[in-house]
């Protein structure tokens, strides 16, 4: 695929779009009910279609999406088609924590992740520095070929950055869509300063910018920047009219305003035609008058959600204790 952007200065070449697989095995979307049969025929698309890049977590189904994408990625003899992004919790706080939960993942996964990232913040309580020592080490020693960060705001990113030794990170996923443009303000811009790219989670806001219809799954009911999207009339026409204009999906223009502004998408799919569609966005072209227009429609949302990066749903997590995060994400068969 043309065009494919670079994870940091030295990481890997990735696709314009990544497919995520949150929804595979994952008890907020219904998960449990997708197989690795359904991964598979997804990722056999994905690679006719030239996407690379595929997202999961270990609290995704407490490892089932991983486990899946082991399988699948074995069944279609496709490790060296894929660039694999996984996530370690962030209620891991201590280098050998992370080294743990990086080894684990690597287990499910048949295979060392390319790049990891540690989820989200850990507990205030805990020292940022040991939390990129233990990233390091993962990579270091062998069980991951680069790492970054998820969720790290403005402050905690710069923090994370004064501990790095010899090893610069790559990327930080962030939430980042038309209906949440907080990250422009400041992280985005600290993000490129030191060479790292972002990757966006949620850029559909959950489908509420692709179409949605229907009863909202736990993940979504529970999102106010979905719910918000869906309800924006001017948001919705503005996305309609593009996409009538260039004859393409609106979860496809959605995309394409990501991918525009820079960032790499990672975009949910539990129908293996949704694959397809995402290969479309990566290769639509949104033109100046397209990009002005959704800018406009959407420029509220740069200080709608106020001026520092605090995703809805992890505004309070650093104020839980790790053992806590660890234990309620367990009863709840991961997230």
């Amino acid at each position: 695929m043309a065009g494919e952007p670079r994870l940091g200065r030295t990481g890997p070449r990735v696709s314009r779009v990544g497919l995520g697989l949150w929804q595979f095995g994952s008890p907020m979307w219904g998960g449990k009910a997708l197989s690795a049969d359904v991964l598979a025929r997804g990722l056999s698309i994905a690679v006719e279609e030239g996407i690379n890049l595929l997202d999961t977590a270990e609290v995704y189904g407490m490892g089932s999406s991983e486990r899946m994408l082991g399988e699948a990625i074995r069944r279609l003899n496709a490790r060296e088609d894929f660039v694999i992004v996984s996530k370690v919790a962030g209620f891991r706080s201590t280098a050998g924590d992370i080294v743990r939960g990086v080894r684990g993942i690597a287990g499910r996964l048949g295979s060392a992740p390319d790049v990891i990232l540690h989820h989200w913040p850990p507990p205030v309580y805990s020292r940022l520095c040991s939390v990129v020592r233990g990233l390091e080490q993962a990579v270091n020693e062998g069980l991951a070929g680069y790492y970054g960060f998820s969720n790290y705001g403005e402050d905690l990113l710069g923090d994370a950055l004064s501990c790095t030794r010899r090893l610069e990170p790559v990327a930080d996923q962030i939430l980042y869509n038309l209906a949440y443009r907080t990250p422009e303000q400041r992280l985005i811009p600290l993000i490129r300063q030191h060479g790292m790219t972002p990757i966006a989670w949620s850029p559909l806001a959950k489908g509420a910018l692709a179409g949605f219809r229907g009863e909202p799954t736990r993940a979504q009911a529970s999102d106010p920047v979905f719910r918000t999207a869906l309800e924006d009339t001017g948001l919705q026409e503005a996305l309609e009219s593009v996409a009538r204009r260039l004859g393409a999906s609106k979860a496809s223009v959605a995309l394409a305003w990501v991918a525009y502004k820079g960032a790499v998408p990672i975009v949910g799919w539990r129908r293996p035609e949704r694959v397809r569609e995402a290969a479309s966005a990566a290769r639509l072209k949104l033109g100046e008058e397209d990009v002005a227009l959704l800018d406009e429609a959407s420029k509220r949302y740069v200080t709608f959600w106020g001026s520092s990066y605090s995703p809805p749903g992890l505004r309070r997590i650093r104020l839980i204790p790790g053992a806590l995060q660890r234990l309620a994400i367990r009863l709840w068969g991961g997230i």
